[in-house]
């Protein structure tokens, strides 16, 4: 019951007096959650809406969130101290493509549930691949001082960073990049991380590498499916890793539990927590859909790859950096025409009365006719221009004969001259269905173009030959439109065209030592071990060749492209833990965990053997001595894990792969059975009653 002012709480022999903040009550034992909010909330006596808010117990970590349940049933006596507080916290955020944002989270549920609410809010699908990684705190490693064993008993204490085929970075500018209105924006629970007050800093200890974390911010107005283009050699060279297996290992370790609550997890608020895709099973990528999910998908294999997380051969690395490379190009391009466009939609807005008087006069005095020829000239798109073409022939010389070339459509047809446009072409090609092939050399000046057009006895190959850069680029942009069914008064044309000539522009400023927009540093699209290998130069012409075979992808597709690369590797996707065998003599050995596969594997990294998920049985966990058991088909392995690692961060990747290998046969986006989709996720993984 609630103490009226001036009146002293006296309480009787079966109650006893709650401190709740500040604020004391006379409680009983019998009194239920709900009841003790009530007439705390009364006592207060402020005009407020205490909706968000709930009791939270410090000493036993833990939200007392069930209203129904009494205070006997919690274990709250006389010496307990609540806080009434609420459930809904800022925090700081980082994203996989290394951004920091400021978000409003749920502290009261499961991390699974959290995770689900923030994605929801950035607009990720399927968040039940992606979980929550605490920060590790960093340690001086020129400290030599500090014992062996001291260093190895200091599990949480690390020297390097690399999360789960992701890194950390930090970065000495602010990141600026407009975006289109049409853009798809996060909603409101996200706001411009604005963590500069000193005051913050004096109360708050952060460490060093989470300040220079808060430079790296994303606005509201900023597309989360466009990483923002950065100067990367400012982010490399920071790039913190592992070191070696074990420290890899341990790493695994700071996923948080996403059975209990961030509070419970000691994650206060104002906290810089990392969002990273944990489990390397993605399901229905869809572009349409997908496209923010895509792009931080991409970053995080991205920084696996420049970090050297992940190995992969020179062939590779290179593949890598052409996508990469067509990735910002394509970015680059397709913000320079959105805000082109924009310009020009908002000056047709403000001469749209003058427009028409305009054609109203010129229809008075009989010249709307004349108009509107010289409007179909203009908004009837085609090229017209000189080229050069060669039809290989067996037994004859490669000579190219001038023509004066139209396309229009998807037509392309060629004549003597230009006096003879207008006359029978020599030839009428339909570019629909053909295959358009670069064949160039910007160093040799060479910009020729392949068509290979389907016939009766197959592929018909015709080369046309384009004197400039302008030209190359220009026209191929137009053919490779037209073989898609398409014309060149779509946007994409020039989004085309302008990434060829960027492409263009990079290799002449290597050359000429000019600055231009898209200048290419190659090491920032390979990994330290590979630009110390090579020099500047040899790297860009590796680059640039690889770079051919990609570029006539777009933006998503040149992303779907280096995810199929990523999934690829032979390492992708092996989460790796230090165990001890009970039928091995060995100390340690390495435990794998990919999505269809548990692998044993030496210090080393090889394959001992490897059981199929399909084939297991059952898994149960000793949570005395920390021993897991798991049965397959005729064989039963038992393990430890090393290092303080957590029996339960195993058990969780074993069912959460489980659980993810059963969405085919559940619908995972009905958000009416998002209850049902959590309860089985918390029985396959939280292995609590």
């Amino acid at each position: 019951m609630p103490i009226s002012l001036g009146q002293r709480s006296i309480p009787s022999p079966l109650s006893w007096n709650l401190t709740i903040d500040s604020t004391v009550i006379v409680v009983t034992g019998s009194m239920s959650i709900g009841t003790l909010i009530v007439q705390l909330v009364n006592q207060l006596d402020v005009s407020e809406d205490f909706s968000d808010h709930a009791l939270w117990w410090p000493k036993a970590n833990i939200w007392l969130t069930n209203t129904k349940w009494t205070l006997d049933q919690y274990g709250i006596q006389s010496d307990s101290y609540l806080t009434f507080t609420t459930m809904d916290k800022i925090i700081r955020l980082q994203l996989p493509d290394l951004r920091v944002l400021s978000i409003r989270a749920d502290f009261s549920v499961s991390i699974y549930a959290s995770v689900c609410k923030i994605c929801k809010d950035l607009g990720i699908r399927h968040a039940e691949e992606l979980s929550l990684l605490r920060l590790p705190k960093i340690i001086n490693t020129n400290d030599r001082r500090t014992s062996p064993r001291r260093r190895r008993q200091n599990f949480n204490t690390l020297n390097r960073y690399n999360s789960m085929g992701d890194s950390l970075a930090t970065n000495t500018s602010t990141i600026s990049t407009s975006f289109s209105p049409t853009t798809v924006k996060p909603r409101s629970t996200v706001t411009i991380d604005k963590m500069a007050d000193s005051s913050f800093h004096n109360q708050c200890s952060t460490s060093n590498l989470s300040k220079s974390l808060n430079i790296i911010t994303i606005n509201d107005d900023e597309n989360l499916a466009h990483t923002p283009l950065t100067p990367r050699k400012n982010l490399l060279p920071h790039i913190i890793r592992s070191i070696n297996l074990i420290e890899k290992c341990k790493l695994n370790n700071l996923w948080l539990d996403s059975s209990i609550s961030l509070m419970e997890q000691n994650i206060n608020e104002n906290d810089l927590i990392l969002l990273r895709f944990k489990y390397y099973s993605f399901y229905d990528l869809n572009p349409k859909l997908d496209a923010i999910r895509i792009n931080q998908l991409y970053e995080q294999a991205k920084w696996s790859i420049l970090s050297e997380d992940i190995d992969c051969t020179e062939e590779e690395m290179m593949t890598f950096a052409a996508l990469q490379l067509q990735i910002q190009i394509q970015s680059s391009s397709s913000t320079i025409i959105n805000s082109q466009h924009d310009d020009i939609n908002h000056q047709y807005d403000n001469t749209n009365i003058d427009q028409a008087l305009e054609h109203l006069q010129n229809s008075l005095l009989g010249k709307d006719k004349i108009q509107q020829i010289n409007i179909h000239q203009q908004t009837k798109e085609d090229l017209r221009d000189y080229l050069r073409l060669f039809k290989p022939r067996r037994f004859t010389f490669k000579s190219f004969k001038r023509y004066w070339f139209v396309l229009q459509d998807t037509q392309l047809t060629y004549y003597t001259n230009e006096s003879q446009q207008y006359n029978t072409p020599i030839e009428k090609i339909s570019l629909k269905g053909c295959e358009i092939l670069p064949d160039m050399n910007i160093s040799a000046k060479k910009y020729s173009i392949r068509l290979m057009i389907p016939s009766i006895d197959g592929m018909n190959e015709t080369l046309i030959k384009c004197s400039t850069e302008e030209q190359y680029a220009t026209w191929i942009a137009a053919l490779r439109l037209a073989s898609k069914g398409r014309s060149i008064d779509e946007t994409s044309y020039e989004t085309e065209r302008e990434s060829i000539l960027a492409l263009f522009n990079m290799k002449n400023s290597s050359s000429n030592s000019q600055h231009i927009k898209f200048n290419i540093q190659p090491e920032n699209y390979v990994s330290k071990k590979i630009s110390k290998k090579y020099k500047t130069k040899q790297l860009t012409e590796r680059i640039l060749e690889s770079y051919t075979a990609v570029s006539n992808l777009d933006g998503t597709e040149a992303k779907l492209q280096y995810l199929k690369l990523w999934q690829s590797l032979p390492e992708f996707g092996i989460s790796t833990f230090v165990v001890k065998f009970n039928d091995s003599n060995k100390k340690e050995e390495l435990l794998g965990i990919a999505s269809n596969r548990l692998l044993r594997m030496t210090m080393t990294g090889e394959t001992i053997k490897t059981w199929w998920i399909s084939r297991m049985h059952s898994w149960k966990v000793n949570w005395e001595n920390k021993l897991l058991t798991i049965e397959f088909d005729g064989e039963t392995i038992e393990f430890l894990p090393l290092y303080d690692i957590n029996s339960k961060c195993i058990h969780e990747f074993i069912g959460a792969y489980i659980f993810l290998a059963m969405r085919s046969t559940i619908k995972m986006s009905d958000n009416d059975n998002s209850l049902q989709q959590e309860k089985l996720f918390q029985q396959l993984t939280a292995a609590y009653t």
